[in-house]
């Protein structure tokens, strides 16, 4: 749609004009413009953008000596800036960060990709909060994109960098009687930050998801978001009558560590009725809770 008149024009030659703030010149000659769009996709590579699992944006602009500066967005989608051409950049795009989930530590100019994080938030009582749906893209910027003084029209596809979780128990009472006491889980496992390259790190993470205990005494945690695990970096669940602590799952039947891989929803049963606590999990795609079935 074209649209006439200036109203709607200077907004926008306002923003241009700020975002080449950084291309001190007395003319455009060596300012390389950049517009950049943000799209999201899920572990198949599957577009999300217009299903609403994106909801927020930010970026974030680094060069050879470090952070220099959060990108300006015009709309939701849709981000525009300029920097003086022949620069080696990074951009790093985050979808769906918030603040009451994660804390962005302060990023000072000069502050290289490894050293600026994100950090868990954490209740008063210490355990950590589950995550936002987390989406992330690291883009390198080099002499082919700024060779001239339009720059480039680039798209930036982030994707998942949480895992989803949830955890069901069957006949938890027969093994440790309900008594009117709600029950709750806490999930341990490594990594209670990331970095702007996307790696996570930390050490003694602690979820606590919310949860709901039925009149049969059955524990339930929906749906809900951690750092992903991996080799080598494995869960652990605690279960608990509300302070004191019941018992620690380690393991499935099969006796293999607990995992929750990234982009996927992992479905964890503990079913109490034998005499070997019984674990079975089940990853399947984002968004699927499959634990209503017999075990």
């Amino acid at each position: 749609m074209r649209v006439s008149g200036t109203s709607s024009i200077f907004p926008l030659f306002l923003l241009f004009i700020l975002c080449c703030a950084s291309c001190v010149r007395e003319d455009m000659e060596g300012c390389a413009r950049y517009e950049l769009h943000v799209r999201a996709v899920d572990a198949d590579g599957n577009d999300l953008t217009g299903s609403g699992a994106l909801q927020k944006s930010d970026i974030y602009l680094f060069n050879e000596r470090g952070f220099v500066r959060m990108i300006p967005s015009d709309g939701f989608s849709d981000f525009y800036f300029g920097e003086d051409k022949g620069e080696r950049l990074t951009l790093v795009a985050w979808g769906n960060l918030k603040e009451d989930s994660l804390i962005t530590t302060e990023i000072a100019p000069g502050t290289p990709l490894k050293d600026a994080k994100l950090q868990l938030r954490q209740y008063t009582h210490g355990t950590h909060l589950p995550l936002t749906d987390l989406f992330y893209c690291r883009k390198e910027i080099g002499e082919t994109e700024t060779r001239s003084v339009e720059g480039a029209d680039i798209t930036l596809v982030m994707e998942r960098m949480v895992a989803g979780l949830s955890i069901r128990t069957r006949y938890l009472s027969e093994r440790y009687p309900y008594k009117g006491e709600a029950y709750r889980f806490i999930v341990h496992c490594t990594s209670t930050e990331m970095d702007f390259t996307g790696e996570a790190a930390g050490s003694g993470a602690g979820y606590e998801p919310a949860s709901v205990t039925d009149a049969e005494g059955d524990v339930y945690a929906p749906p809900f978001h951690i750092f992903p695990t991996g080799e080598g970096r494995p869960l652990e669940i605690d279960i608990y009558r509300k302070e004191e602590k019941l018992l620690t799952i380690t393991e499935d039947n099969e006796f293999r560590p607990l995992y929750a891989p990234v982009g996927k929803q992992t479905n964890i049963d503990i079913d109490f009725r034998y005499a070997e606590v019984k674990v079975v999990v089940s990853v399947v795609p984002w968004g699927t809770v499959s634990q209503d079935v017999e075990m």
